[in-house]
């Protein structure tokens, strides 16, 4: 009986060793990955990639685009601020590279450092900024993606209401057309009428007075 216990105690040892194993093991191996010159070469090769992209996409170069894509850069790399390369090409504009890195995958919600981190704000999306610049083309493609015409901002403004406080009237038409709902209001009470006046183009208020 001794023996058994004996036997009994160094298998539930050992058992403890082999799953404390299991756990370490996988650990181990990756930070000894993580801190080899091999990995360290991959990984600067690809911040290279990435970077190369950001620049090809802030001048407005849908070829080198492409070819730095093909070249293995991450799709949603991003600046230091938290722009993604999509957020960029919806800001400057460039509307045959967003739509390109659209078709790649590229995050649609993927949002950057504008928003309030103590409050736990997110930031804006490209689709915010596909908003507030006007991007209608841009912005059908994200619509047609399955992104709510009602998605808010960290303040609780609409698309329409980015839209119309900007002053696009193709991209409000888009959103009404798509069913963004005109009676929101956001945090601070405001309905996108409201942000329709601010901007003052009576068209704007005009298709959204029509919609109430």
């Amino acid at each position: 009986m001794r023996l058994a216990s004996k036997w009994d105690t160094g298998g539930g040892k050992a058992s403890k060793l082999l799953v404390l194993g299991l756990f370490v093991a996988p650990v181990v191996l990756t930070i000894l990955v993580l801190a080899s010159p091999w990995f360290r070469e991959i990984r600067t090769a690809q911040l290279e990639r990435n970077e190369r992209l950001l620049q090809a996409v802030e001048s407005g170069d849908l070829e080198q685009v492409k070819r730095v894509l093909t070249a293995g850069a991450v799709v949603n790399a991003r600046t230091k601020s938290g722009l993604t390369a999509l957020s960029i090409a919806v800001i400057r504009g460039y509307d045959a590279i967003a739509l390109l890195l659209i078709e790649k995958g590229a995050s649609l919600d993927a949002r950057d450092r504008s928003g309030d981190r103590e409050n736990r704000m997110p930031g804006n999306s490209p689709v915010h900024y596909a908003a507030i610049y006007g991007r209608t083309r841009v912005l059908k493609a994200m619509l047609d993606r399955g992104v709510s015409p009602n998605l808010r901002d960290r303040n609780g403004r609409t698309l329409l209401m980015l839209a119309a406080e900007n002053g696009h009237r193709e991209t409000v038409k888009l959103l009404l057309e798509r069913g963004a709902d005109p009676k929101t209001r956001s945090a601070l009470g405001d309905t996108a009428l409201d942000a329709a006046r601010r901007s003052g183009d009576p068209e704007i208020v005009r298709m959204i007075e029509q919609r109430l």
